[in-house]
């Protein structure tokens, strides 16, 4: 290592996905930062009895042949992302920390380039534009994550309250900066919402970089972030959020109730509770009218951006 390339500690956790982690790991074996500044750990939420387990050792034995530094964590079992991310994180010997969902990949530039970023700003943070794509490799999605236009604690805080700085693969921090917080959410999902948050109150030096690194995809299966851990999610994220409500305008109140009541509408009907959805409809529709209209024109005629 040398100071102009330090150690990135990149952590990948793993779950009933040995037939897909192949390639977020392959992403990461190409980064052209260098393999050797590359310290990859992959920790598998997989209970040790389940065919997943051994399935998933397997698949990612040949890497810890061909990188120099590579580990294979073990959780025991469903403890969630955000408890498998801060068990890695808490091992990690990097001097930044930079997360990838095993069905996502870096693109080859993502390491290097946001060290880059992070170096040239003396950042303790920092945040990237990100793009879904389907299942056949088409774009679904393009998020540009431009909202925050003051970079003061406050001005963070108010920016990722308003609409969340997520998702995780976005994201690189100082280890030094982790270990000023109490890390990810250990929540059923918004593990990141709860990082980021907690990285805004320690008081982080953070910048944006409007430029997409990694490519995240959508596809069919069993989906953790789905249904009702969504739902579960969403609202404790939401019970934080209010706490917030006394240092915010009540334009801005009005804005948070109808993404929150968006969400619940659009999760519920996801898994089929069609009532729960109209209801949550109608609390979006009440909270604010007119965010119903632009964000609907905006959705439909923007080509997604959220």
């Amino acid at each position: 290592m040398s100071a102009d390339k330090p150690l990135v500690s990149i952590v990948v956790p793993t779950y009933k996905r040995a037939d897909r982690i192949r390639v977020a790991l392959d992403s990461i074996a190409a980064q052209d930062y260098g393999a050797e500044n590359i310290d990859l750990i992959v920790v598998s939420d997989n209970r040790p009895e389940w065919p997943e387990s051994a399935e998933t050792d397997a698949a990612v034995a040949p890497y810890a042949v061909s990188l120099p530094h590579f580990r294979l964590l073990h959780t025991a079992g469903q403890t969630g992302g955000g408890a498998a991310r801060n068990y890695a994180c808490r091992q990690a010997t990097g001097e930044y920390l930079a997360f990838l969902d095993d069905d996502d990949e870096f693109l080859p530039d993502k390491v290097s380039t946001q060290v880059a970023f992070m170096q040239e700003n003396s950042l303790d943070m920092s945040w990237q534009d990100v793009s879904w794509y389907d299942e056949r490799g088409r774009l679904v999605e393009h998020r540009r994550l431009d909202h925050c236009e003051d970079f003061s604690t406050e001005g963070l805080l108010h920016a990722h309250l308003l609409t969340p700085i997520s998702p995780t693969a976005i994201y690189m921090l100082r280890r030094d900066l982790f270990d000023r917080t109490e890390g990810f959410g250990e929540v059923a999902t918004g593990q990141d919402w709860w990082l980021m948050l907690r990285c805004i109150e320690a008081g982080a030096r953070m910048g944006y970089m409007p430029e997409v690194h990694v490519r995240q995809y959508q596809h069919s299966g069993e989906r953790l972030s789905l249904g009702q851990n969504k739902i579960d999610g969403e609202v404790a994220r939401h019970k934080k959020v209010r706490e917030y409500y006394p240092r915010l305008s009540k334009r801005d109140i009005r804005y948070i109730e109808f993404r929150h009541n968006a969400a619940l509408a659009f999760a519920c009907k996801r898994s089929g509770r069609m009532a729960d959805a109209a209801k949550y409809a109608l609390k979006t529709i009440a909270a604010s009218p007119a965010d119903c209209v632009r964000k609907g024109l905006d959705y439909f005629g923007k080509g997604k951006r959220a």
